[in-house]
């Protein structure tokens, strides 16, 4: 069995440890800086906790990264520090929502540190006992995480360099999220202009599934807006490496801006009001 770190006490980073843990290794994060949420999360779930960055990276043998895309590269930078007095570093896993050029970055200051570096981007919900999301691989150390293969993860490997797995991630993302923040515009559209009634009436006639994923995820989606602000943004700075229009990934940065906003944005996904309706939620100014 593996000791192996996970920095991000989200609710994947903590679902990941948990899975982990249940196939044996040892999982350890450190929480310095992290949210009084995240804390609960670790000690709920038996991760455990180490005094300091340094000593978790000396006491792991696989380091996940999985926090909000705008502290990806100044955790990256924090590691690149800490190698200085490592001898033995871990396989250095950033598996956050960041386009090509970002990971590039990233893989750039573990270079510099002598850390071994994968790319990796996580596609589908947090694992539970039943379902585990895709982590797609790039890069040269896929290898080094090939036993983990069917526990928190089904490994997909990506030819190519480090960066293709987060532009497929960015692809995928871009969809998903992005389809959301539309439905979120445009139904906020239609009970701005008092026509909320006829719009959901129209959907549930000739748009069925948009209307039950609206009705599934806007609920939700205060809880997730912050994180999911850069995200987008990361979106369209992947779409700009490819040289194809970045506007409508910008237009849902700023829905996901305006629900960060929201009072609803303090619940976190275990505590997001079930009863509360798409109206409810998109009512707030």
């Amino acid at each position: 069995m593996a000791a192996i770190g996970i920095l991000g006490m989200g609710t994947m980073g903590a679902s990941v440890g948990n899975a982990l843990k249940a196939f044996g290794h040892r999982v350890l994060t450190d929480l310095g800086g992290r949210s009084d949420v995240s804390v609960q999360r670790a000690f709920e779930r038996g991760i455990e906790v180490t005094d300091s960055l340094n000593q978790l990276m000396t006491e792991v043998d696989i380091l996940f990264s999985i926090v909000p895309p705008d502290q990806a590269v100044p955790l990256a930078e924090t590691l690149a520090d800490e190698c200085a007095g490592i001898s033995e570093r871990p396989v250095f896993v950033d598996a956050n929502a960041v386009a090509p050029r970002t990971v590039q970055r990233i893989a750039l200051h573990c270079e510099n540190a002598g850390l071994p570096f994968l790319d990796g981007g996580i596609v589908g919900g947090p694992p539970t006992a039943d379902v585990r999301p895709r982590l797609y691989l790039s890069g040269g150390q896929a290898d080094a995480v090939a036993s983990l293969d069917g526990q928190a993860f089904d490994h997909v490997v990506l030819h190519g360099q480090a960066g293709h797995a987060s532009m497929f991630k960015m692809l995928y993302a871009g969809l998903t999220k992005g389809l959301n923040a539309l439905l979120v515009n445009q139904l906020m559209a239609a009970e701005r202009a008092g026509l909320f009634e006829a719009y959901v009436e129209e959907l549930a006639f000739s748009q069925q599934s948009l209307l039950a994923r609206a009705e599934s995820v806007i609920p939700r989606m205060p809880a997730d807006a912050e994180r999911w602000t850069p995200e987008m943004r990361e979106v369209a700075s992947a779409l700009r490496e490819l040289d194809l229009p970045t506007g409508f990934h910008t237009a849902a940065e700023h829905v996901m801006q305006r629900l960060a906003s929201s009072p609803f944005a303090t619940e976190t996904r275990e505590t997001v009001d079930s009863g509360r309706t798409v109206r409810d939620t998109l009512r707030v100014p």
